[in-house]
């Protein structure tokens, strides 16, 4: 799962920095939607997921191929553009490295662990984003946001059953889910300040090393029910796929890097805590796992925290 005016920190003067509200229709709101969009695919990323392990084709072959299969889309546009794109590569590597290896290790830490403790530890997020943001960016750390904060959290905790307390890692999922959520927040961070850079970049930059990344990632030891390697593609599973990697994968990295580049770090991460209300919803509707009331009011206060964050103006 950032307002538009600059924030006062070291990223480079103001005129560089890209601003949607100078296009005559476009609006501060424009970026804060795209992140909510990019929650609607994250949330139902389980479906082709689970739909290519009833076909046979879960392991980390597949997962990778899903992973590579966009950077195969944009490799020829990225060779066109020539000296851009390895401007764009020696610029963005720092962030493109970080942002692979958060959705690696949350795909895997899915994978290998309880789904609830893993996404809960994830979803610590806003608080890392909101500090490094202050450290990095020097983002000012208000009373509104650590309330937003504390109310996304909240709703976390209710709706996994938590208790007053964020459950501490355990197995090598549950710190898969917590390095995640940092390796998210340094990502949004260290790429914000990059803002001039073609979103084109962002994009071709995060495949490039999303398929390695997540490969590496799979072969941590620890995961007692780790993947394997294998690779069955029939042709109801390559159709799964293609849906994995072209309607779920390469819109969804759009829409977050389009977001992420005008969203500030702290906010972004709360905006995208949208996705378990999303995850939640959907899962009630297409399975047999029943939406109960603890799911609703934990799902009301992440609604709450979002809307918050939507509401409040910064500071120019």
């Amino acid at each position: 799962m950032r307002g538009m005016s600059r924030p006062t920190s070291a990223a480079g003067p103001a005129s560089r920095s890209p601003n949607p509200s100078r296009n005559g229709r476009g609006s501060a709101f424009t970026p804060q939607l795209a992140v909510l969009a990019s929650t609607i695919l994250w949330g139902t990323l389980w479906i082709p997921v689970r739909r290519l392990h009833e076909t046979g084709s879960s392991g980390a072959w597949a997962t990778t191929i899903g992973f590579l299969i966009p950077l195969a889309v944009l490799l020829p546009a990225a060779v066109w553009r020539g000296e851009r794109t390895r401007e764009g590569l020696r610029e963005l590597g720092a962030p493109g490295l970080w942002l692979a290896l958060g959705i690696a290790l949350y795909t895997e830490g899915i994978v290998r662990g309880q789904v609830a403790r893993v996404i809960l530890l994830f979803y610590l997020t806003p608080v890392w984003s909101t500090l490094l943001a202050r450290i990095v960016l020097g983002d000012a750390i208000t009373a509104r946001r650590l309330a937003t904060i504390a109310l996304g959290l909240a709703g976390l905790l209710v709706i996994f059953g938590a208790g007053a307390a964020v459950p501490l890692p355990r197995g090598s999922a549950d710190w898969m889910g917590l390095a995640a959520g940092v390796a998210w927040a340094v990502a949004m961070v260290t790429s914000h300040r990059r803002r001039s850079r073609p979103l084109f970049d962002r994009i071709f930059v995060h495949f490039v090393f999303l398929g390695p990344v997540f490969f590496l990632v799979t072969l941590i030891p620890g995961g007692g029910a780790a993947v394997g390697f294998e690779l069955e593609l029939g042709a109801r599973s390559l159709l799964w796929l293609l849906a994995f990697a072209l309607i779920w994968m390469l819109p969804v990295v759009w829409l977050t890097l389009f977001g992420a580049r005008y969203v500030d770090p702290g906010r972004f991460a709360i905006l995208l805590m949208f996705e378990i209300v999303i995850g939640l919803t959907t899962v009630a509707l297409l399975t047999d796992e029943p939406l109960g009331r603890r799911e609703i009011v934990g799902a009301l206060l992440i609604l709450g925290a979002s809307g918050a964050e939507i509401a409040i103006k910064r500071p120019r």
